[in-house]
């Protein structure tokens, strides 16, 4: 079989034989760099995961405290409440006949907050008691029972098993909006920059920045060098950092790495000094920022910069999806907000087979279709939520077609 791949929130690819063609498709319906959500939980709406954590063996003067500090194991909140969506998800979702929740009592208003210190805006229209009408009282635990009324948790001196629900809030990137996404811009000198983390040798950090698709920084006047010096030094890097240049290949003079020209320079006084080393470092502890060759084996942190990139509105591909092909979605790896429609076809007579390597959405809202065809189509799945590695063949066309439905 010969395969394709296309990504969006979505990624497709094809593989043809005699009797089908198929994709296999990636659905990233909304893209968080470096992070998921925990084991078991739902992706519900706006980046929020929600589920059942751990069990804990608690008391009753000690389960608020004890709840919140397991859901900060995770950087989440215990149970918070603001809509009837929220409470019907809770209501639907607890394994128990009492869920403990996030209530609790500002001394200072002597009012009722949840414990991410938002408004308790929202009560059940049934089925709370009037104590949450009156001032907070410090030591009570509120709980959820499986009728979805809100009551004092009380459970006397015994020590009890409890259910932990969290609600964990994945950070969804935002766009650079100067086109230097993950990196610093200084204004309109068209170029980002980036400091990492310390190389074992100048030929390493190079490396580093090569993988990040930047070169070792070249600096072109003194407001560039100015800004890198900032940027080390908010970043930790106070002892020095390499810069891109070095004398290898160019006699007694310093070239840039990036091929630019040598513009600029800024060097320490007495600098550069014979038998100190064939590679170019900024002294980031003095506020000049000025430079020194090194050593090229010493261990420094690396200043890599890049070009600016152009900022592309999130748009749907028209195809038609060739093998060999990845489609990326909308705003991929960022938002998936925009309605796109993708028709997968292939020669008549054979069928289209799609398989979701991975699916992400939010179950509260987005939805991704797929037809048995296009216009007038029978429905072969809707999906939701998080899915993998599901197949999905079309049954009586050469065409499918698959709607990410985002609301």
């Amino acid at each position: 079989l010969l395969k394709q791949e296309i990504r969006c929130p979505c990624s497709i690819t094809h593989s043809l034989s005699t009797e089908m063609r198929s994709l296999l498709v990636y659905f990233f319906i909304i893209q968080f760099v470096h992070s998921s959500c925990p084991w078991g939980f739902a992706l519900v709406r706006d980046g929020e995961c929600r589920g059942n954590y751990t069990r804990i063996n608690t008391f009753q003067d000690e389960a608020l405290v004890a709840i919140i500090a397991k859901c900060e194991e995770i950087q989440g909140q215990p149970i918070i409440i603001h809509d009837e969506d929220d409470q019907s998800f809770w209501r639907n979702h607890m394994s128990t006949m009492w869920v403990s929740m996030g209530l609790t009592c500002n001394i200072h208003s002597q009012l009722w907050e949840w414990s991410d210190g938002s408004a308790l805006d929202f009560k059940p229209a049934v089925g709370y008691d009037t104590k949450l009408d009156e001032p907070c009282v410090p030591a009570y635990t509120w709980a959820m029972n499986s009728d979805g009324g809100w009551y004092p948790w009380i459970f006397g001196d015994k020590a009890i098993v409890t259910d932990v629900y969290c609600t964990v809030q994945l950070q969804q990137p935002v766009p650079a909006d100067d086109g230097c996404d993950g990196f610093a811009d200084d204004s309109e000198d068209g170029v980002c920059y980036q400091v990492g983390e310390t190389a074992e040798n100048w030929q390493e950090a190079q490396m580093n920045c090569k993988t990040i698709g930047a070169n070792l920084a070249s600096v072109h006047n003194q407001q560039e060098n100015a800004f890198i010096r900032r940027l080390a030094v908010s970043n930790g890097a106070v002892n020095g950092l390499f810069l891109g240049a070095s004398l290898s290949g160019k006699g007694k003079d310093f070239g840039w790495v990036d091929g630019s020209d040598w513009d600029y320079e800024n060097f320490h006084q007495g600098f550069p000094r014979t038998g100190f080393g064939d590679c170019l470092a900024m002294d980031t502890s003095i506020s000049t920022g000025q430079w020194m060759n090194m050593d090229c084996a010493a261990k420094l942190p690396v200043a890599c910069i890049r070009d600016q990139k152009a900022v592309v509105q999130p748009s749907c591909g028209p195809g038609p999806w060739d093998e060999g092909t990845i489609i990326t979605s909308p705003g991929f790896p960022y938002s998936a907000s925009t309605f796109c429609d993708y028709f997968l076809s292939v020669e008549e007579g054979k069928k289209v087979e799609v398989e979701i390597v991975f699916l992400e959405a939010n179950a509260c809202c987005d939805s991704l279709v797929l037809y048995d065809g296009y216009l007038g189509a029978s429905v072969l799945a809707n999906l939701t939520g998080e899915l993998t590695n599901a197949t999905f063949t079309t049954t009586s066309s050469n065409i499918m077609r698959v709607n990410w439905q985002p609301n």
